[in-house]
């Protein structure tokens, strides 16, 4: 048999089987190197590369999918495969055309909740400006009420005594410090309030020397003696100050006119012991004196009074109006903060509700324009999501009178100008691969033509998908990305790839099927003087045809191309050529290597 020196394993390995089979048939057995096919061993370059078999894919798709929320019919669909152009992207070509009936319900019902929305959230923003304006109007006559009782303990006492007086009882003891004081208490009634932190506040124990954050107050101290102020002689006196002069001037006045009254009762006396005077005259000189004698005492009840009781009487009024005026005025600040915060919350809450409606208004009517769905692009039309399983798809089926749900795919407009391949790369093959590779690339469709590509993405981890049905299969998705624009290429065309791995310079090769592994080592059956002598070898690199020989061989020798010990047992008769010492039986397999594994077609 002539030896054959052809580079395609394929072509190889089916005609070597062929001569082994025939030789055998023939020959009736035996294993003599003239029986035996064989093989020259080769040295020169060899390209490493990884077979596998995938299919054509864009590398970018444009999914065409429900946003209707609504489960939906499709009542028109444009045919698959059709071809979408320029013009057609540009006229707005309808693709595809949703059940909207049940929509357009939802709609209009949905407009009904909405205006009323809308007035309630006119209602809340008017009572929120109504709020804040009734609000400043109670402040603002609250505290006229406390400036008219400012007024009116200073028209009582002066006003440097008044303020003597509120600074003793820690009060704003003027109109200016009564405006700082309204301030304070409007700044913090303007401070936002946490919920959670004040009722945190509130049920904490208070711990020694921890002072808790309030608004201003004044506690009611205790009974003030206001009589030493009456004393007090200021620039300005007050009504205080006027009627105590005047009692005192009447009581000074009455006890002249007492003094007048005795002198004239004496002189009478005198007059009527000369009998001068008549005894009526006497007598009406002596109800005078009595007279007046009973005004003194009433002049100096009525001061006294003043003093004692009066006076402090009036200043306990006047201080304890200005009291409660400021205490009035902290409590209408407070009440119209709670006040505000309800209406801001109404304001809120109103609002919240009138963005979700309007929101979802617009949602219904994005839903009903998307019952129409137009050419986004130029391209192919592909029923359903060509990523997904045929069983997907099937289950899932995209025609006339189907119901759609929610994000499912109808349409598939793949990007004819950027295609691929999608390959899954087993594991023994991962460590050969690598993003980047060149890559070539044989469509089924159009034999005879090669392409070029590289590799562009690899998992790190294996498909979860192909190990359900197979547990034991481990393999890798990988993307092949196929440089050019070729128009005749589809999505879905069957294809082959040969990764280039690595590019052997000059080695020694042979092909795979002359290798024999025994416990781990390799074997070669070499023809050495019309008999077949078994050599160990030390292998490399290898594709699906050759495989690289790095010790033990030399170039020129023949090699057999099949395994004598394997052809004696399928023929039941003994090995003639095995070598002395009797190598142990072992079943024929491919070359293992643990650094790269066979390529799996």
């Amino acid at each position: 048999m002539k030896k054959g020196k052809s580079n395609k394993g394929i072509i190889i390995a089916g005609v070597s089987a062929l001569a082994v089979i025939g030789w055998w048939s023939m020959s009736g057995g035996g294993a003599t190197a003239e029986k035996m096919p064989t093989r020259i061993v080769q040295r020169g370059p060899l390209e490493i590369s990884v077979l596998q078999g995938g299919e054509i894919r864009a590398l970018h798709n444009n999914e065409v999918k429900s946003e209707i929320e609504i489960p939906t019919k499709i009542l028109s669909l444009i045919p698959e495969g059709y071809l979408i152009t320029e013009d057609d992207v540009k006229d707005g070509k309808v693709l595809i055309e949703l059940d909207s009936t049940d929509l357009k319900t939802k709609i209009e019902t949905h407009e009904i909740d909405f205006q009323t929305t809308v007035s309630n959230y006119i209602d809340a923003d008017e009572n929120r400006e109504i709020q804040k304006s009734e609000n400043q109007t109670l402040v603002r006559d609250t505290k006229q009420t406390a400036i008219f009782a400012l007024m009116d303990f200073e028209k009582y006492l002066g006003r440097e005594v008044t303020g003597a007086i509120l600074t003793a009882a820690k009060l704003p003891p003027d109109v200016e410090a009564f405006e700082k004081y309204a301030d304070v208490l409007e700044t913090q009634a303007s401070t936002p309030v946490n919920p959670e932190a004040a009722i945190a506040q509130r049920a904490l124990p208070s711990k020694p020397g921890v002072v808790k954050k309030s608004v201003v107050t004044h506690s009611e101290s205790e009974m003030i003696d206001f009589s030493p102020f009456l004393e007090q002689k200021a620039q300005s006196d007050g009504e205080a100050q006027q009627k105590l002069r005047q009692l005192e001037d009447d009581m000074l006045l009455h006890r002249s006119e007492l003094a007048l009254a005795k002198q004239k009762v004496e002189s009478s006396k005198r007059l009527a012991e000369k009998k001068f005077v008549t005894a009526a005259q006497m007598e009406n000189d002596l109800v005078s004196y009595d007279k007046v004698e009973l005004s003194v005492k009433t002049s100096e009840t009525a001061l006294a009074l003043f003093k004692k009781y009066e006076f402090s009487k009036q200043c306990a009024t006047n201080l304890a109006a200005y009291r409660e005026a400021l205490n009035k005025l902290q409590r209408t600040i407070r009440a119209n903060r709670s006040r505000m915060a309800q209406a801001e919350t109404r304001f809120s809450t109103a609002k919240r509700r009138y963005e979700m409606e309007l929101a979802q208004r617009e949602n219904l009517e994005l839903q009903l324009k998307a019952c129409v769905i137009k050419a986004p692009q130029p391209g192919l039309v592909a029923y359903g999501d060509l990523n997904a399983s045929s069983s997907y798809n099937y289950n899932n089926s995209i025609e006339e009178g189907a119901t759609v749900r929610l994000r499912q795919t109808l349409l598939t407009i793949p990007d004819m100008s950027q295609m691929g391949v999608r390959v899954n790369v087993h594991e023994s093959q991962m460590k050969k691969v690598r993003i980047g590779q060149p890559v070539k690339v044989r469509v089924d469709a159009e034999p005879g033509k090669e392409l070029d590509g590289r590799v562009a993405e690899l998992a790190v981890l294996p498909d979860s998908s192909s190990s359900r049905y197979t547990p034991n299969l481990k393999v890798y998705p990988c993307t092949i990305h196929i440089n050019g624009y070729h128009p005749w290429m589809k999505p879905g065309m069957n294809a082959k790839v040969e990764i280039i791995v690595d590019q052997l310079a000059d080695v020694l090769y042979v092909p795979v099927q002359s290798i024999e592994v025994d416990q781990d080592h390799h074997f070669c059956y070499i023809s050495n003087n019309g008999a077949l002598e078994r050599r160990e070898i030390s292998t490399g690199l290898f594709n699906d045809e050759f495989i690289e020989v790095r010790d033990g061989l030399q170039g020129g020798e023949a090699v057999a191309l099949a395994l004598p010990k394997k052809a004696e047992a399928d023929m039941g008769g003994p090995s003639r050529s095995e070598p002395e010492g009797g190598a142990p039986k072992s079943k024929p397999s491919k070359p293992k290597d643990k650094a790269v594994a066979v390529a799996t077609p």
